[in-house]
């Protein structure tokens, strides 16, 4: 059996899917990118190509969550919502870029 098929479904298998979720956070916080690095890490962990879709969604609505949250805390959530088309393509993107990167990731990755 090899590592990640362990990983994705193994004794840490939550486990793994916390910290993929937690490292693809860190890095949205520093880039854009990290979005997408999120997505690929959680679609890795996914148990088939199925599930790599509502990971992905899931790890996107947590980023989006978490940009709203620190918006509010920052006191500038009026600003944010006053955007319109803005705010929604951030939200879209937000929800789309994760799951076309987990997907991707969980197509391109074996079932060892």
């Amino acid at each position: 059996m090899s590592v990640v098929s362990e990983l994705r479904r193994g004794r840490y298998a939550e486990l793994a899917l916390v910290v993929a979720t937690i490292v693809g956070l860190a890095a949205a916080a520093v880039h854009w990118i990290g979005l997408a690095v999120g997505g690929a890490l959680v679609g890795v962990l996914a148990t088939s190509l199925r599930r790599a879709v509502p990971q992905g969604l899931t790890f996107g609505g947590v980023a989006v969550a978490l940009h709203v949250g620190i918006v509010w805390w920052h006191g500038a959530l009026d600003a944010l919502f006053s955007t319109g088309i803005l705010f929604a393509l951030t939200v879209g993107i937000g929800f789309v870029l994760p799951v076309l990167a987990a997907v991707g990731a969980r197509a391109l990755v074996s079932d060892d």
